[in-house]
């Protein structure tokens, strides 16, 4: 009976530490997390609303509007030094929206530095968006870089090339906000 109480124990005392340890996909996260920091990207974690969700999603039993949100995972790329009034706008996953993007909602129908009109750039967004990972929620330009926001799956975390195709979208992002700063920049010292 003694030895049944001793187990019984230690069961319990290894389970609750067992319990305590991250997970291997935890782990494989957090060690993602760092690779992105070592390549010059911010994680940060924020929560967007879910637009695409059911009907039934968005309203209680009684009728009241909700609005069901996910949490996400913000990844950023800054600018770094030189960079003034950069392109300014966020794009939410919607499937219904048609403009600037199909697919993607212009939220609260805000941008600044770039026109809806200017189809070359917007383009360019969505080439850059289509080589982002698939469990996109948003991307967003702001005056300090630019934005993935997103739901780490597990696909694609435990896949070799979501931290790659990140950092290239990103990069392809930024370039593309860089280069079309500096034709505002050049559009204002001339007039």
């Amino acid at each position: 009976m003694d030895w049944l109480i001793i187990a019984l124990v230690l069961i319990v005392a290894f389970g609750g530490v067992a319990y305590a340890l991250p997970s291997k996909l935890q782990r494989r996260v957090g060690r993602m997390r760092l690779d992105a920091r070592k390549q010059g990207l911010h994680t940060s974690s924020m929560t967007l609303p879910d637009l695409d969700a059911d009907a039934e999603d968005k309203v209680t039993s009684g009728g009241k509007v909700k609005l069901r949100e996910q949490l996400c995972v913000a990844y950023d790329l800054n600018y770094g030094g030189g960079v003034k009034n950069p392109p300014s706008w966020q794009l939410d996953r919607y499937a219904k929206s048609q403009l600037p993007i199909p697919g993607w909602l212009l939220r609260n129908q805000k941008h600044e530095g770039v026109e809806l009109s200017d189809t070359t750039y917007w383009l360019a967004v969505a080439e850059s968006i289509a080589d982002m990972p698939h469990s996109c929620r948003a991307v967003a330009s702001h005056e300090h870089g630019v934005r993935w926001v997103g739901i780490e799956a597990k696909d694609a975390v435990l896949s070799d090339d979501f931290l790659p195709k990140l950092v290239g979208a990103l990069s392809k992002l930024r370039e593309l906000n860089v280069a079309k700063n500096s034709i505002n920049k050049t559009e204002e010292d001339s007039e």
